[in-house]
């Protein structure tokens, strides 16, 4: 965990640092601040771990919540807002 939450490059770029806690045996929740291609599983990947499975559960300050795989929902006009502010 130290070398996740420590300075680390993907293709010579320096990252964020992530926020890492144990959520269990063999679980991990990663929050990372830049969101580069495949980021998560090249940052375990540099660290001998191996990702089984990847859940996001928000993006900024949009939270999925128990929205199932797959499905969609539409925004509140808070949320739009919030999007509208980021552009």
């Amino acid at each position: 965990l130290p070398r996740l939450r420590g300075p680390m490059e993907l293709d010579g770029v320096p990252l964020a640092p992530a926020k890492v806690t144990e959520q269990g045996a063999n679980c991990l929740s990663i929050v990372i601040h830049e969101g580069k291609n495949r980021q998560v599983r090249r940052m375990c990947a540099a660290v001998g771990l191996e990702v089984r499975r990847l859940v996001r559960v928000s993006e900024g300050e949009l939270s999925l919540g128990s929205l199932p795989p797959g499905r969609w929902r539409r925004l509140t006009p808070e949320e739009t807002a919030y999007i509208r502010s980021l552009i």
